[in-house]
């Protein structure tokens, strides 16, 4: 079978069948093409969920930042004996001035835990960050396909539509010539007249779908005349998988062996076991919050023309624990956070077992759906024999019309499967480096690159 090569024209054409001659009533402008990685460089660079990320990242580090800085010394002066202004001159009492400098130490004994609360913090924001973008990647994926699917829808029923018209007028001159009963006019009529009704609805769906993919573009208003090109080739597996999937049995699937590695390419696992770090750090603070406002005094002071020295520390007698409930909160923080990671885990694992078994299945049916086997045509060709085989018997009178009728509805049913089996294992191999922590980015463009550049 040659190379098929559908292009999803993003703009609703006024309509471009007549009622009765399926012919197009005005051209539309010669679209440019939109790729897969057209649309995720622009989701990457110009989406607001994308800046959002960024913005998050920069607070962490600005957080981070704050946890390390240590407490400003405080400065003292202090008068004794003097004169209230105005007043006659104190007798007897030598004035007395005192200038001291007071350093905190509570920061010091704090700064280590809140730093590794703040660099955990910040490792789970950049997890987080990343996470994001990989969801925004497979959104715009989905949608991608998405918009394709429902132009094929379009594009199917205009030509059932278009072959249905020549049916029409081939039983409207039948009747005409007195040689065919009108009741096989008025069933095609139907058939045609119901197609019309379901383009409709595929038009319909392909507006909210383009939509939907525009959201995902720097230039919205642009996409009127963009198109986005599919290829109809399924994608090859990741290369890791590849292998996998070659070794497998017939009828049986290999889960992948998930080991701490592959763990720590999520990013929902990577934030999670940040997240815990951080509980743990938290924890130490507040033990270190038992004695507080600790102090390191130094001075001068002058009495009776004579300067001294003054030195001194503070420190609150630990006799209550002020601090005993948030220990208890931190502590319970930080078991709940514990929890969480293995509930990541566990779901990571779950993800990506499922992942690869769904992306295995469809990678082997639609591989066997696009090229020929033992000698037979391609299942997209075999519909188009057998339209044409029953459209050619109906005209020899050696099958009825409903017959033909079934004929076409199967061949639309046929290449709607076909595509939708593509589009499917497409979506799956994206949701595959999604579960591995892959990013979607550089790694889905390159297989899409890839199934290009595979022979036919």
């Amino acid at each position: 079978m040659p190379p098929i090569r559908l292009t999803v024209v993003l703009a609703a054409c006024a309509s471009l069948l007549l009622p009765a001659t399926g012919r197009c009533q005005a051209a539309a402008p010669t679209p440019a093409t939109l790729t897969l990685q057209d649309v995720l460089g622009s989701a990457l660079a110009n989406h607001p969920l994308a800046e959002a990320t960024r913005a998050r990242v920069r607070g962490a580090r600005g957080a981070r930042t704050t946890a390390g800085a240590l407490g400003n010394p405080v400065l003292s002066y202090d008068v004794e004996n003097a004169r209230f202004p105005g007043g006659a001159p104190v007798r007897g009492m030598d004035r007395e001035t005192m200038t001291t400098a007071t350093l905190p130490l509570e920061s010091l004994l704090q700064r280590g835990p809140r730093v590794r609360r703040a660099d955990a913090q910040l490792r789970a924001v950049e997890a987080d960050a990343v996470g994001t973008r990989q969801q925004l990647a497979l959104d715009a994926t989905r949608a991608y396909f998405g918009t394709a699917l429902a132009q094929v829808r379009i594009d199917v029923s205009r030509d059932l539509i278009a072959w249905l018209d020549s049916v029409v007028v081939y039983n409207r001159v039948r009747v005409e010539e007195g040689v065919a009963a009108e009741a096989d006019l008025i069933r095609a009529e139907l058939e045609r007249d119901r197609a019309m009704a379901q383009l409709t609805l595929h038009e319909a769906e392909h507006a909210h779908m383009r939509a939907e993919l525009a959201a995902f573009l720097s230039d919205m208003p642009a996409t009127a005349h963009l198109s986005v090109a599919v290829d109809d080739m399924p994608l090859p597996l990741p290369a890791n998988y590849a292998a996998a999937s070659a070794g497998a049995e017939a009828g049986h699937v290999a889960a992948p062996v998930t080991g701490p590695a592959d763990l720590e390419r999520r990013p929902d696992v990577r934030a999670a076991r940040a997240r815990l770090t951080a509980a743990g750090a938290a924890v130490s603070a507040e033990r270190s919050m038992i004695v507080r406002e600790v102090g390191a005094m130094f001075g001068a002071k002058r009495s009776a023309g004579t300067t001294s020295m003054m030195a001194g520390v503070s420190m609150p007698l630990p006799i209550f624990d002020p601090n005993r409930g948030e220990i208890a909160r931190a502590a319970g923080e930080r078991d709940a956070a514990a929890f969480e990671l293995a509930a990541h885990e566990r779901m990571a694992r779950a993800e990506l077992a499922g992942a690869y078994e769904a992306a295995q299945l469809l990678t082997s049916r639609a591989a066997a759906l696009a090229r020929p086997s033992d000698g037979r045509p391609s299942f997209l060709a075999r519909a188009d024999d057998a339209r044409r085989i029953a459209l050619g018997a109906y005209r020899e009178g050696a099958v009825p019309l409903l017959q033909v009728i079934d004929a076409a509805r199967a061949w639309g049913e046929v290449r709607m499967t076909f595509y939708e089996t593509i589009y499917a294992q497409h979506a799956s191999v994206a949701t595959l480096l999604l579960a591995h922590g892959d990013d979607l980015f550089t790694e889905l463009p390159a297989l899409a690159a890839r199934a290009q550049a595979t022979p036919r």
